[in-house]
This record gives structure tokens, sequence and C-alpha cells, in this order.
């Protein structure tokens, strides 16, 4: 079922991702994308400004026709997309970073559409998957992914409160197995790529106890043919289920946290890339396995696009830090 167009998220992530993998931000192909990008930040109010009436629109959403509820993963990817070519003092960089910075909830976190509306006595209203209609708690992915933004592509310093406060929050926010959980993919293996690469970004350093014992936590799933995969059950039972498979998606997100904390390509990321380069073209149930969610149980989204933006990124992570020099 297509619910929705998804042409501003598809959009950034791709244009990131070959640029990261060496295309050059003034290839026509990827002005041309940024230049779409533009020209869909959001000027008008929506329902945000409830809760953040002191900040100016300067985000971005999901679908192309989508002009006043702005996220902030959208924001930031497309953000992404433009580091390389915007200069700080460009006014739609200044608005996204600016209303990006504003949604940061009281607790540290980052929540998609709204701040503060993570109150439990909504969850107990009588209306089915209330926790997830009425909710927009901070999550550990975009909280991680957040964090990876401020600290590799603005001036934001490390010792800045929100960067403290968003440390602090997912450290709290971490699991007893090590693992985070994410909201908006499927489920553990997301939450914990965005958490880790997040706090690398922000400074955190590789003997932190909260890396230490999510690396490990990734390295205890990682299937015998090299690679990783996660079941949507997982969002259902509030523990990491095994998809019983491995999947291109869910590999690349593992590997490119443990590229993040490693010195070298340890024998787990070895066998992972292995897996990765043997599978990119397999057409197998995982390639359409659903890896994002938008109500857990009952709405998950297969992205056509993943099985090659992740893919592409990690590939290109790991050849810069252990391949060149």
């Amino acid at each position: 079922m297509q619910y929705t167009t998804a042409d501003v998220w598809n959009t950034s992530l791709i244009g990131f991702a070959l640029q990261s993998a060496g295309v050059r931000p003034d290839d026509p192909m990827v002005e041309k994308a940024n230049l779409y990008l533009l020209n869909r930040q959001h000027h008008k109010f929506g329902d945000w400004v409830i809760h953040t009436p002191h900040t100016l629109p300067g985000g971005w959403g999901f679908s192309n026709i989508n002009t006043i509820l702005p996220d902030v993963d959208d924001t930031t990817a497309v953000l992404r997309s433009f580091s390389r070519i915007v200069p700080p003092e460009n006014a739609a960089w200044e608005r996204g970073v600016n209303w990006t910075l504003s949604m940061q909830n009281d607790g540290g976190g980052w929540p998609a559409f709204e701040r503060n509306t993570d109150s439990s006595v909504l969850e107990y209203l009588p209306l089915e998957k209330a926790k997830f209609l009425l909710m927009d708690p901070s999550c550990a992915d975009l909280t991680g992914r957040t964090l990876e933004f401020f600290g590799n592509y603005t001036n934001l310093p490390e010792n800045h409160t929100a960067i403290k406060k968003a440390i602090k929050w997912l450290k709290k926010d971490q699991k007893k197995d090590g693992s985070w959980y994410g909201r908006w993919g499927i489920c553990y293996i997301y939450g914990t790529w965005g958490a880790i690469t997040g706090l690398k970004a922000v400074g955190t350093p590789n003997n932190d106890s909260s890396i230490k014992k999510s690396i490990n936590w990734l390295k205890s799933i990682q299937n015998e043919d090299g690679g990783w995969g996660e079941s949507c059950h997982s969002d259902i039972q509030d523990k990491y289920i095994p998809l019983g498979a491995s999947s291109v998606v869910h590999t690349a997100w593992a590997l490119d946290a443990l590229i993040m904390v490693s010195d070298y390509p340890a024998a787990e990321i070895e066998r992972g890339i292995t897996y990765l380069l043997n599978s990119l073209k397999n057409e197998d149930w995982t390639m359409e396995y659903p890896k994002g969610q938008g109500m857990g149980g009952a709405f998950y989204i297969h992205y056509h696009g993943y099985r090659y933006i992740f893919p592409l990124l990690t590939l290109s992570h790991y050849h810069k830090k252990f391949e060149t020099g």
C-alpha cells in the first residue's frame, strides 16, 4: 500500500549517500536534487508551534506535498545533503538548524514532530495504538541521528547544553543488554546504530561503558553468514527478535556502528563486509522485508531505496577509514 510519497526523505538520503561515496557536490545530479530539497523547506507554521512558540519555520517534511508538518529526521537528512555546499551563514541552513535545536524535549532527547508530547497518560486513552498515534516521545534513533548531524556537520561545540542533555538521555535510555530501541526503523539494530554513531560524533570515547556494551551486543547477534537481521516482532515483544536470515540493510546499520568504533577491520567487520558484497544483487524476500516502522504491530514500511543507500554509506565509511590514508 502506498500511504504517501517519500520524495523528500528519499532524495535527501540518496543525495547524501552519493556524496559520501565520492560524487562531487557540484555534480549536476546532486545540484538538481539539492535545489529540489531547498525549494521544499517549510515557511508556514504548523501544529509544532504550539510547543515551540518562539521558533520560526525552517524544517522539512517527509512528503513532497507536505508544507506544514516538518519532522526532525527529515530536516537533518536534508541538511546533511546540503552540508558540503551551503555555508553556515546561509539563511535556509540557519533556519533548519535552529528549528531542529528548538525541537529538543526537556528531557534531552528528540521527538519526530512535536516536543514535550510524551505524557504516558495518553497511552491509556481508549484508542487502539494510542501510544503510537497520540504520543511523540524522545527516541534513540532520532536522538542519535540528530547528535550525529550536530557533531559531524555543524560547529556546535561538544559541551553545548543541548549536546550534553542528549548524551545523558541516550545513556539513560539504553537497554540492559546494551541495545537501544529505534522507533522509526526495525528496531533494536536501527536504534543501536543511531545511538552509537550519534554518541561517537559528539566525542564519546570507545571505552565509554555505553559504547562497549552496545558493541558487544551487536557482535553477539551477528549471524553465521556474517550478516545481521531483525524481525518486526521486536517492537511487539519489546525485545530483540532475530529475523532468521540476514538482510543487507540491517547488516549495513550494524557494520556502520562497528566501523565507527574500530581502529582496524576486526573479524566481525570483515565477515559483515563479505556478506554485504556477496548479497547486494540478491533478489529474495529479505530485500522487501520492512525496515521502517509507522505504527508498531500494524503499520510497517518498505523503503525501496534502503537496499542501495545504507550499504553504499557503510562501504564508503569502510573504504575511507581502512583503505585510504
